[in-house]
Order: C-alpha cells, then sequence, then structure tokens
C-alpha cells in the first residue's frame, strides 16, 4: 500500500480511518445509500459490457464487488486503509486499492466510466480531483456521481453541528449551478438525474428525526426542482476535445 507523502493527505486519511474502525466496529459496512447509488447505475443505462469501471471512494467496495460480479472490469480507491482491507477480506479477489482521490497513480484515458458516491462534497481540492478523473477517462467517458446538494444541506448540516463546523467534513458541497459551471471548466457536459431515494435506508435516518421526519418521507422527490433536491445526482461526460 503506498505511503501518502502529502501531509494533508496523511490527515485525511488518520481522520478517515478513524472513523471507518469505529463504524465497522459497530457493525455498519454501508454509509451510504447503496441502494438508491445502484439504482442511480441502472437507470443511466450507461455502463457496456466490456467497460473498465473505477469507483473512487469506495469504501469496503460493495459497489465495485456487484459490478465485478456483474462482468465489469471494476476496480475501488479509497484513502482509508481501514475500509480497504476490510473490503478485500469480504470480497476476495475484488481489486480494492489505498489511493486519494486527488491523485490517480493511472495511465490517462484509462477508464470507461469513474464513480464516486458521497465523497465530491469530502475532497478540500476539489478542482484538482475533477482534473484527475477527466484525465483518466476515455474521450466520452463519463464520472457519474452523487453528492449532498448545498442549497438544503447547509442549513441542516449547521443545525445539527450547531456550528459550521461541518465544513471540515464538508469543504465542497455545491448548488447545482456550481457544480455545471466547475465540471464545464474541465470540460464536462452535465445533466442531472432526481432520484426517489425512498428506501429503507432512507426511512431509518427519517425515523430518527420523528415527525418532521415521517412529513419527509412521503416527499416524492422527483417531482420537485433541481434546486430543492437533498442530493444530486450527476451524469458528467467527458467532451471529445
Amino acid at each position: 500500500m503506498p505511503e501518502l507523502t502529502d501531509e494533508q493527505l496523511r490527515q485525511q486519511q488518520s481522520f478517515y480511518d478513524t472513523g471507518w474502525r469505529g463504524e465497522l466496529g459497530r457493525g455498519k459496512e454501508q454509509r451510504g445509500n447503496l441502494q438508491a447509488n445502484l439504482d442511480f447505475l441502472a437507470r443511466t443505462n450507461l455502463l457496456k459490457p466490456g467497460d473498465r469501471v473505477l469507483e473512487i471512494g469506495c469504501g469496503i467496495g460493495t459497489v465495485v464487488a456487484q459490478l465485478a460480479q456483474q462482468g465489469y472490469e471494476a476496480m475501488g480507491t479509497d484513502i482509508s486503509q481501514v475500509a480497504i482491507e476490510y473490503g478485500r477480506a469480504k470480497y476476495g479477489n475484488v481489486r480494492l486499492e489505498v489511493q486519494p482521490a486527488e491523485d490517480l497513480p493511472y495511465a490517462d484515458g484509462t477508464f470507461d466510466v469513474v464513480l464516486s458516491f458521497d465523497l465530491f462534497e469530502h475532497i478540500s481540492r476539489i478542482d484538482r480531483h475533477v482534473g484527475e478523473v477527466r484525465r483518466v477517462l476515455k474521450p466520452g467517458g463519463h464520472y457519474l456521481f452523487e453528492t449532498p446538494n448545498k442549497l438544503s444541506n447547509v442549513i441542516s448540516e449547521t443545525l445539527a453541528y450547531k456550528s459550521l463546523q461541518w465544513r471540515r467534513v464538508h469543504p465542497s458541497l455545491h448548488t447545482p449551478g456550481q457544480l455545471r459551471r466547475r465540471l464545464a471548466r474541465h470540460g464536462f457536459e452535465t445533466q442531472f438525474v432526481k432520484m426517489d431515494q425512498r428506501n429503507e435506508y432512507t426511512r431509518s435516518k427519517l425515523r430518527q428525526l420523528g415527525p418532521v421526519g415521517r412529513l419527509v418521507g412521503r416527499i416524492d422527490f422527483t417531482r420537485l426542482p433541481l434546486a430543492l433536491q437533498i442530493n444530486l445526482y450527476v451524469v458528467a461526460r467527458k467532451r471529445d476535445t
């Protein structure tokens, strides 16, 4: 496993190793809405037989394992050594590597599709990350990802933390417009997909909010404007030139 030489990345690795160690110790293997993310991939219908797929911020590698079972040449990276070691033990031959999202050790044009879920908002050097994604994608390749909507999450996270401490964990929250502009600067064409995320993962989180959570759980967000989406599901296509 590579030794990180960048001090900021070493600090990030320590932070996320600690988080994963605690979560896995409590028996929690998934830190995001796995079913909604898989539904998003199915709905886009962009993955083709034989595609080379990279998931950045893969955690323990559950999505990578499922894609590999479906016949894709899939691999995953995560900055957390704890998560990667756990995933290797759980999934066996699935290719998982410890790598930061800002530095990808792959040749230009290696992948047909790059994925990330609940990663984008965590990266402080976000332009460096997007530039790397573009570099390793083939012409016409896609970056498919999910990230919280800044318009809805800033308020909820400020209330939850009772301060602006959330900015340490989520330094790169974006509105839909900010995402579109940033991706365009890096040579991507962007579309958004509204996803109905009302599944058991979402319901379990909303139950913690009592009556308000039950009310939110009845909302079909696919019928609401993009600005009101809680999470943004993004299809970013690398322009050929």
